[in-house]
């Protein structure tokens, strides 16, 4: 059996870049792994919503599974794009239409777990937003200083580092925040989810109840939880373990 292919889908203010560690760590161990630029992250002018990351992640994972297993790789706010963006294109369906590959598993990285018919914040406010999240609704962006990014994504790395990754912040969708989630993958491909215990207090307790709340909810194919010691950016700070873990659980059986 061919190894399946990794999608990365990185989180808000972030680009592709973020994966860079992680992608030389996995093509070490001789896997492939795409990571499309998500457009409510850094577009000018700013995206109205999140529609044009949901038809990047079908159309990526669509060009794939004609060929190729995909495990689909979310961080932290493209959890709600990324499960809501898959419908059709599971394992199961993709057999059924004839193709040679499907999603096989999802693994969210601290990132959000949400049901169908989920909304971060209603349609102009900044409910729910924290105050690091500065938002400018004129412009139509929320932005994150420099000096807020090691407390809010790079946690467990130094000073320098985090300066330096700071630099490729960039302003996020005001809109894309507003968006509602139609989907839920995560109840029909068997789904790993990866909880960062040095991140924000707040944040691990957050992940917790999405995850609780989840399988509560009713079907779901949540059927690992892995905690790690590490900050919110884990392909960063741990790109060896990470890599491991994400093969790890691109081959166990559901």
């Amino acid at each position: 059996m061919s190894k399946p292919v990794f999608v990365l889908l990185h989180g808000a203010w972030h680009s592709p870049r973020c994966w860079n560690p992680l992608i030389a760590e996995l093509d070490k161990a001789g896997y492939s792994a795409v990571a499309p630029a998500l457009p409510s992250s850094g577009s000018t002018p700013p995206t109205p919503d999140w529609a044009g990351d949901v038809e990047v992640i079908q159309k990526t994972v669509s060009d794939l599974v004609q060929e190729h297993d995909v495990v689909v790789v979310t961080h932290s706010f493209s959890g709600m794009t990324g499960g809501t963006a898959l419908k059709g294109l599971d394992k199961p369906a993709c057999t059924a239409k004839g193709l040679k590959g499907g999603v096989v598993r999802l693994v969210y990285i601290v990132a959000f777990l949400v049901p169908e018919g989920f909304q971060h914040s209603p349609a102009g406010t900044r409910d729910n937003m924290i105050p690091e999240m500065k938002t400018d609704l004129e412009a139509g962006i929320i932005t994150v200083l420099p000096e807020d990014a090691k407390e809010m994504f790079y946690q467990d790395l130094d000073e320098k580092t985090a300066a330096e990754l700071a630099k490729d912040l960039r302003p996020q969708s005001f809109g894309s925040y507003w968006s509602t989630t139609t989907d839920a993958a995560w109840r029909y491909i068997p789904t790993t989810y990866i909880l960062c215990t040095k991140d924000r207090p707040t944040t691990v307790a957050a992940a917790r109840y999405l995850i609780e709340t989840a399988k509560a909810s009713g079907t779901h194919r949540i059927d690992n939880l892995i905690e790690v010691e590490a900050g919110h950016s884990p392909f960063i700070s741990k790109p060896e373990w990470t890599a491991e873990t994400l093969i790890q659980e691109a081959n166990r059986q559901a």
